[in-house]
This record gives C-alpha cells, sequence and structure tokens, in this order.
C-alpha cells in the first residue's frame, strides 16, 4: 500500500512536469510564430522539429502551413525562378495583400513608400529628357464602331475588320468553374519598369529593375487582386523571361505551356508589358487619362494575325472576337482608359489560346501608381465581364 502511494505521488508530480512543460513548449513556439518574419530561415526548421517531438500530427501540419505562408508573403521574388513554395500556391496575390485596395483610387502604401523614398534622391540633373503627357494612338488605319477602335497595320486587301460582325458574334468561351485556376498573368518582359514621380522628366534607370515591387509584376499583383475580387482563380507568375531579351518569347511561351499542361482549366492568358514611344528629340511619351479624377496610363491590346511572315496561327480571329468583348466591357466602365486595339500581323504567344492577348500598360514615362491604377480598374471591368457572360457554373 505504501509503495502504491509513493507510485502514485510520483506520477502526479510526474504529470504536472509534463503539463508545464507543454505550456512552456507553447509559449515558445507562439512567440517563434509572431517573431517569424524576422527570423523566419533559421528558427523555421528548429520551431517544427520540436513541434513534431512534443505535438500532435494535426499540430505540426498546422504549424508548417503557417510558416510557409508567412516565408511567401515576406520574402520577394527578384530571381527567374519561382520559389518552389509558390509553385503550388500559383503565385496569385494573397487576401492579406488585397485589403490595401478597398478604395480602386486609393494608392497601395508600398508605392507611396516608394514614391517617399524617390522624392529625396530624383533630381532633373539626371534626367534625360522630357516627357510628353497625351492620348496617343499612334499610326496605322483606325477602323471605327461605336466607342471601339481597332489600328490595323494589316492591308485592308487582307482582312479589314468588321467590328460589328465580330462583337455580335461574339466569344465562344465558357468558364464551367472559376473556382479552378482559369486566368494565367505572365510577363515575357518582366524587368521593364516604370517612373516613379510625375515630374515632366524621365531618367533611365527608372526603366528596367529586376524588382518585383517596381516592375511588371507589381503591375501584375493588381490585376489579380481585383480579378480575385471577382472570385477568379488566378495564376500570376512572377518569372523574370527576359535575362536574354531575345529569347524572351521562348522563354514565357515555355511558362505558359507548363500552366496549361498542369492545369487545363486555364482558359485566359494575359501577358502584361508597358510601352515605350520615344519620338526623335529624346522625348518619351506618356500615354494618359484621367479616370475620375485620378491619373491612369493608358492601355492598349495588341491582338495578332496570320499573315506574311507570321505562321502557324489559324485560329487569331477567335482572339480578335475576345479582344473587342473585353475592349468594350473597359470602355464602358472606363472611357478613354484604353487606346485603340493594335491588330497587326504578330503572334508572341497569343496562339496558346483562343483568349490570349498581350496587354501594354501604359509606357516607361508613367508612373508605378498610374500604371497599377489602370491594372485595377482593367482587372475589375475584366472580372465583370466574364461573370456576365462566360461563368456557367
Amino acid at each position: 500500500m505504501k509503495n502504491c502511494l509513493i507510485y502514485g505521488a510520483i506520477m502526479k508530480k510526474n504529470i504536472i512536469i509534463i503539463i508545464i512543460n507543454t505550456i512552456i513548449l507553447f509559449g515558445i513556439v507562439g512567440i517563434i510564430v509572431n517573431l517569424s518574419p524576422l527570423i523566419e530561415k533559421p528558427l523555421t526548421a528548429f520551431s517544427l522539429s520540436i513541434l513534431k517531438l512534443g505535438s500532435p500530427a494535426l499540430i505540426y501540419n498546422n504549424a508548417k502551413a503557417t510558416f510557409s505562408n508567412s516565408s511567401s508573403a515576406v520574402e520577394e521574388n527578384t530571381t527567374n525562378t519561382v520559389p518552389e513554395e509558390e509553385k503550388s500556391v500559383m503565385n496569385s496575390i494573397s487576401a492579406k495583400d488585397s485589403k490595401d485596395y478597398t478604395d480602386i483610387q486609393q494608392t497601395p502604401s508600398d508605392i507611396v513608400r516608394l514614391m517617399n523614398k524617390a522624392k529625396k534622391t530624383t533630381t532633373k540633373s539626371k534626367s534625360k529628357g522630357k516627357t510628353s503627357e497625351e492620348a496617343y494612338q499612334g499610326g496605322g488605319t483606325i477602323v471605327s464602331y461605336g466607342n471601339l477602335q481597332i489600328q490595323t497595320k494589316i492591308p485592308k486587301s487582307f482582312y479589314s475588320p468588321n467590328i460589328k460582325a465580330l462583337l455580335s458574334q461574339g466569344s465562344d468561351l465558357t468558364i464551367y468553374d472559376k473556382s479552378k485556376p482559369t486566368i494565367l498573368i505572365y510577363h515575357s518582359h518582366t524587368t521593364e519598369a516604370y517612373s516613379l514621380l510625375d515630374t515632366g522628366y524621365y531618367i533611365s534607370s527608372d526603366a528596367r529593375s529586376n524588382n518585383s515591387a517596381r516592375n511588371m509584376v507589381r503591375v501584375g499583383d493588381d490585376l489579380t487582386a481585383y480579378l480575385e475580387k471577382q472570385g477568379f482563380n488566378v495564376i500570376h507568375d512572377r518569372t523574370i523571361h527576359d535575362k536574354d531579351y531575345t529569347k524572351s518569347y521562348d522563354s514565357s511561351r515555355a511558362t505558359i505551356e507548363k500552366y496549361l499542361e498542369q492545369y487545363p482549366s486555364i482558359e485566359v492568358t494575359i501577358d502584361v508589358h508597358r510601352d515605350d514611344i520615344t519620338y526623335s528629340n529624346k522625348t518619351k511619351v506618356k500615354p494618359t487619362a484621367k479616370i475620375n479624377g485620378k491619373k491612369a496610363a493608358r492601355m492598349m491590346i495588341i491582338s495578332g494575325c496570320e499573315y506574311n511572315r507570321v505562321k502557324n496561327f489559324p485560329d487569331w480571329e477567335e482572339n480578335l472576337k475576345f479582344d473587342l468583348q473585353v475592349q468594350n466591357k473597359v470602355n464602358e466602365l472606363y472611357p478613354g482608359l484604353m487606346r485603340p486595339i493594335l491588330f497587326s500581323e504578330r503572334k508572341y504567344n497569343m496562339y496558346e489560346t483562343h483568349y490570349s492577348f498581350l496587354l501594354e500598360v501604359g509606357t516607361d514615362a508613367n508612373t508605378l501608381d498610374e500604371a497599377c491604377y489602370s491594372a485595377r480598374m482593367f482587372g475589375n471591368a475584366l472580372g465583370q465581364l466574364l461573370n456576365e457572360k462566360y461563368v456557367k457554373e
């Protein structure tokens, strides 16, 4: 009996020790989780090992997910490859990033910080020329119907766009489940970038950047966020495809085909760029529209066709039909935002699906704020169009 009492006392003591150690353990883990943005890399593996030793599998898996999400949110991808942990979540902007955009006209806080930093270092002595703020349409023959315009560089003898007929025929796109990856956003010329300040002059070093907070990836982030607000599952690929500029489209084609094989549900692919228009006197064109009182970078859809040197693009007219539907919706919501659709003997990677196009967002003379504002409006309009006409859930 005495031995039993002694044994019971020992067991009670051991249980109390286990409880105390468990409380301490979870306290340590809580501290690590809260400090993870600062010390995540060194401590992640250590913390997970502790959890593995003393916690059920469910707790371990939940903690692992927490650390993975934190890591992908804090790290900035400025390489030409997609980190392994981002491949599985398809690089789409997270919900917590989207909450900054409650007002479509609001300048995101990260861009405000970049602008404030630029104000301290930007001087006119560094400028290479002036910028000219104008609507700008470019050359070619303008074909119009209502508020729609196509800037065609194809001989009328080969093809003359009948906008009215193409609009009435519409697009045969059908989206059966928008919770599956439906839209792919990528950048053949990823390092294209913008001015940070609206000064009336430009600095050459602003035109290119490997920093995803400054280049086309940042514009793609806002486009992605506003499509996601409409309920679409969007893949935003952040790969730098223009390390070798001459092979940019070969590189991006490999990316597109990888995703199309992995996610057959993808229908719409958008190659997001910015333009570069420089006059002979070195003045750069800054295509600008004022939408609801705020400056925006004018945008242009490029739609190609099989003509002359362009081969193996037999279904190009299907792309043009879809492009007109998109242009029409953006014009309806945001008059003046779009330049005429550029229709020419180009292919790029538009032949990969019937609903693929290249989107030029302003030029390097526009500001990053103007470009991202335009991307948000475009994403809002495209999302509305897809929901109204093409989602059949």
